[in-house]
């Protein structure tokens, strides 16, 4: 599986520009957004080894259903306009048995695309200092890519389209990340065990203890 990327090493050909105010700190992408940067590198790498050359047409198309098509759809559309490919542009999913009436009248190749995970996990707590904590994210996104031809059916190609982000962002910011419409780019807030708590607690202690016998013990 593909190793995550931080989004302080930005992704093959897209950077990530964070939203900074005239005064104040940053703000963090919202899970909307890191969900579509990761689906724009994921399409877009994928559509890489495509077998179809600038200038042609095909019908793109979703292979099945999911809440958050939209964001793959405009993926794929993206790269394929940095191709110079042109598409018509279906949303409902293309029976078999009709793929040839479809697409054989105009001769053009069926791209379909599949989204069959989108989704943001908080993965940890970092640091302990109050107003510091800050919400470890991971963005990821898995699809697939198929090219079919109109009139028999047959797959001329096919690909799988996967990447993840990994960013931090402050606990207490976290009403501004997540959006009410989307409950797939919302989960839970990993906590933290009583032994994790205690243990900053007792290496401070450790320490002082170290340096008060330190000073006790000088002649």
């Amino acid at each position: 599986p593909e190793l995550p990327c931080r989004l302080d090493q930005p992704p093959p050909r897209e950077g990530h520009e964070p939203v900074v105010r005239a005064r104040g700190p940053v703000v963090p992408p919202t899970n909307f957004q890191v969900i579509g940067l990761v689906s724009r590198a994921a399409y877009g790498r994928a559509l890489e080894g495509c077998p179809v050359d600038s200038g042609t047409r095909v019908l793109l198309a979703p292979s099945e259903s999911h809440p958050l098509n939209f964001m793959a759809e405009q993926a794929v559309l993206q790269a394929l306009s940095r191709r110079g490919i042109t598409a018509l542009v279906r949303r409902t999913l293309i029976p078999d048995d009709s793929l040839a009436s479809v697409g054989a009248a105009a001769g053009e190749p069926v791209l379909e695309y599949q989204l069959a995970t989108a989704r943001v996990t908080y993965l940890r707590l970092r640091g302990w200092l109050p107003g510091r904590v800050k919400v470890e994210r991971q963005g990821l996104v898995e699809g697939a890519l198929t090219l079919r031809d109109p009139g028999t059916s047959a797959i001329l190609w096919t690909q799988n389209a996967s990447y993840n982000l990994v960013d931090a962002f402050p606990r207490a910011r976290l009403g501004l990340v997540e959006d009410a419409r989307f409950t797939e780019l919302k989960a839970p807030v990993p906590g933290r065990t009583v032994d994790k708590a205690i243990e900053p607690i007792a290496v401070v202690a450790v320490v002082a203890g170290l340096i008060a016998l330190f000073f006790q013990n000088r002649p």
